[in-house]
């Protein structure tokens, strides 16, 4: 090249790589920053043939690059470069043919842009994995135009292809018919109205099976005022098929229920987990909204779960009752207040009478919250208008004191032929009433069951379209008022130290904030070896412990706790733990522990037995109508 020539100069200067290959594909020139990036030297280039500093698999490409330049076509290509210190990068570059038969290369490193492509790839190929491994796919439906898009992962449910359900017209012929008439009417409803729904159907599969779906959509607005469904749906088959096999045979079905739901609970918290990691990953707006339906999803299927398991344990006798001292009215409104932002969502009332559940009866609260949540819960889910009472009074019989809780609600109703099975295994008042409601029907047999264990019974008075009236009704003696009630205002931890021993963050925030509120001084540690740590450190009041931590969990840091010197060693030891069985709560009092408060936590249960335990507050009260 001539030094003079404005192309050399450019050639010289240019921070691009640049290299001229002669007709015998050889280099005749590089420039420096070709030197510069790769470290090969120009001198240790010249004469030398190109394809030696190319990747032996990408040397096709550099020929047929080659070819078409000889052909009189300008062409590109992205190739791996060796660098001198044995290293391969990949250039893109673009290519001309000289006059002298020799060619200039101009080549861009691009080694950065292609590990993001190839991790964006392999992200988008595990969340492919991740959706099929859990059964999980996508689809919109446009109403007006009559038609569905389905991700491949819906599709391949199924078998079918996206071509092969592509009209709302072809999907409807797929559903099974007893399933048709619940999905429109959630549907309908939301491309009139808008908002969100859930709905689950049966699909026909390629080669004949009928796939269990349960469906999570919401609406997007159109530019027209039309409303576009946006969902994503996931395959329970195997769950409903479990669910199914169990009504086989009784026995048989106990063993079966306890092992399926611990057998499916494995990989659905390994599924969820992903999820929630993935909620860190970069996600559109769209895609973020639809990964928070799939851990909905996750969640309403983990709920499922959850019954199951529990009436698992009632079939094989394995489920304990605790009875302690209770405050029945107390209860009843604590379920309600629970109950209550679900019931004003749908814009009913949610009204308690419990004027006449005065005084303290021994009874397992933890169960009878459970049966309680079940009856107010299916009262809210089945009423669309009006409002629920919940009444509770304690009565006199010859077989002794009993509680009765009434449930009334202005709901849809059930007809006295669905009252015969209603408090069946697996049984709901109709064939329509899980596709429009939602549900397992195992709900009100546990709360049977319950009951039954209680000494008591559950019955129901209904009369179709007009509401229902549920009712629990349980052997409930007299007991003595064992722990202060509180009133928790601003200021009643005042002056007390706290120590919280908690592995969760979020469980350690949320007593921290609790505490603080009410005037205590606070300090948390992530873990048992940590607490003991801290006891041994500070000047505490108190402890609460949580007892299942990594490591040293809260039986074993109270141990150690307990065999300190000085006055860390006389501590007073709370144990907040779901795992409250009357033996479980034998072993945290025998390892030094003072009192044991279950989860979740009532707040006036911890503060009761706080006030019992480091004489907090002035504002204990065990006022006249609490205790009459």
């Amino acid at each position: 090249m001539d030094q003079n020539d404005p192309i050399r100069w450019l050639f010289e200067n240019s921070r691009e790589l640049m290299a001229v290959v002669g007709a015998e594909n050889d280099f005749q020139a590089v420039n420096p920053a070709w030197t510069l990036a790769t470290g090969w030297m120009e001198a240790e280039l010249i004469k030398r043939p190109c394809v030696e500093v190319i990747h032996p698999e990408d040397i096709p490409v550099v020929a047929y690059t080659a070819a078409e330049l000889r052909a009189g076509r300008d062409a590109e290509h992205t190739v791996r470069v060796l660098h001198k210190d044995g290293t391969y990068r990949w250039y893109s570059g673009y290519h001309k043919l000289l006059e002298n038969g020799s060619f200039i290369g101009v080549l861009n490193d691009v080694t950065g842009e292609r590990d993001r492509s190839m991790e964006l790839e392999e992200a988008r190929h595990n969340s492919r994995l991740l959706a099929e491994a859990a059964g999980i796919g996508t689809w919109s439906f446009d109403p007006v135009a009559n038609s569905r898009k389905w991700s491949p992962d819906f599709c391949a449910m199924a078998g079918w292809s996206q071509e092969e359900m592509e009209t709302g017209e072809q999907f409807r012929l797929l559903v099974h018919p007893d399933d048709l008439a619940g999905m429109n009417e959630i549907t309908g409803k939301a491309i009139m109205e808008g908002g969100e729904g859930s709905f689950q159907h049966r699909l026909k599969s390629k080669d004949g099976r009928w796939i269990h779906i349960r469906a999570t959509f919401r609406t997007v607005p159109t530019a027209t005022g039309q409303f576009v469904l946006k969902g994503i749906s996931q395959d329970v088959t195997p769950l409903a098929e479990a669910l199914e096999a169990a009504e086989a045979a009784s026995e048989a079905k106990a063993n079966f229920l306890a092992n399926m739901s611990h057998e499916i609970r494995t990989p659905m918290n390994g599924v969820m987990g992903v999820l929630r990691l993935l909620n860190d990953e970069p996600l559109s707006v769209e895609g973020r909204k639809m990964l928070h339906q799939a851990v909905g999803c996750g969640e309403m299927l983990a709920e499922l779960l959850n019954d199951v398991l529990d009436f698992s344990k009632i079939e094989a006798g394995k489920l304990e009752m605790n009875p302690e001292p209770v405050n029945p009215g107390h209860l009843v409104e604590g379920v309600a207040s629970l109950i209550r932002p679900q019931a004003e969502g749908k814009g009913l009332k949610l009204i308690v009478d419990r004027t006449e559940a005065r005084g303290w009866i021994s009874i397992d609260p933890v169960r009878l919250r459970q049966a309680l949540f079940n009856l107010v819960g299916n009262a809210v889910k089945f009423t669309l208008f009006g409002e629920v009472t919940i009444r509770a009074r304690i009565l006199q019989s010859p077989q002794g004191q009993r509680l009765r809780i009434e449930i009334q609600d202005t709901g849809v109703g059930i007809s006295k032929e669905a009252q015969t099975s209603l408090f069946q295994r697996f049984s709901q008042a109709d064939s329509s009433t899980t596709r429009r409601f939602g549900g397992t029907g195992l709900g009100l047999a546990i709360t049977q069951r319950l009951a039954e264990m209680m000494d008591g019974d559950v019955g129901v008075h209904s009369v179709l379209g007009e509401g229902s009236t549920f009712w629990i009704e349980i052997a409930a003696p007299q007991a003595e008022q064992t722990r202060l009630e509180v009133v928790a205002e601003a200021g009643y931890l005042d002056g007390l130290s706290i120590l919280v021993v908690e592995d969760n963050a979020v469980n350690r925030m949320i007593a921290s904030k609790m505490l603080e509120n009410l005037g205590a001084a606070v300090e948390t540690a992530v873990d048992g070896e940590h607490g003991v740590e801290a006891a041994a450190r500070g000047a505490f009041d108190l402890v609460l412990m949580d007892i299942q931590m990594p490591g040293i969990d809260g039986v074993e840091a109270t141990r150690r706790i307990r065999a300190m010197e000085g006055p860390a060693r006389d501590l007073p030891i709370i144990a907040l733990t779901a795992n409250v069985m009357a033996h479980q709560r034998q072993d945290y009092l025998n390892a030094g522990m003072n009192g044991v408060v279950g989860k979740p936590i009532n707040p006036n249960v911890l503060l009761s037995e706080i006030a019992r335990l480091a004489g907090a507050g002035a504002t204990q009260t065990a006022s006249a109508e609490h205790a009459a």
